[in-house]
């Protein structure tokens, strides 16, 4: 039998915020991949570059990073954080996903520190941690949608 509705595939846009850059992630729900894209800084050409981003990928969806401290509260930044998605679905018109970020930055930097070990990247590609951050924050969003989708009979 047919299936009624074929999954479409869409891209999403993953956001790993930073005070002084953001990263960018790209990734793809048909195949619930997603990959590093770009750091991009947080100043005046913030808005320009993530509406070129969204509109290059034709992106359907946003999840943001939600930095909560090691017992799950709040703090400083994730107010931050949640006023930039705020911004965002006003500037963009698309929805806000927040994905609780614990130890992604560190995750990131700890792969980034083995791959310069390895002699796969150069020292001055550091700022790429944010990308590799925002990455690790969009798979765990798609990670949560494959589990939690109820199974198709």
């Amino acid at each position: 039998m047919p299936e009624s509705k074929q999954e479409k595939n869409q891209f999403v846009i993953g956001i790993d915020f930073g005070q002084k850059r953001i990263g960018l992630a790209i990734g793809q729900t048909l195949t619930r991949t997603a990959n590093p894209l770009t750091t991009i800084n947080n100043d005046g050409t913030l808005w320009h570059h993530i509406n070129q981003h969204i509109s290059e990928w034709n992106a359907s969806d946003i999840v943001l990073g939600l930095p909560l401290d090691m017992s799950g509260e709040e703090q400083e930044i994730t107010r931050q954080v949640k006023n930039f998605g705020k911004k965002i679905t006003q500037k963009t018109k698309l929805p806000i996903h927040f994905v609780d970020e614990r130890l992604t930055s560190y995750a990131a930097e700890r792969q980034f520190k083995e791959s310069r070990e390895a002699n796969l990247s150069k020292a001055k590609d550091k700022a790429k941690i944010d990308a590799m951050a925002a990455q690790m924050i969009l798979q765990s969003w798609f990670d949560q949608q494959h589990t939690q989708k109820p199974p198709q009979s």
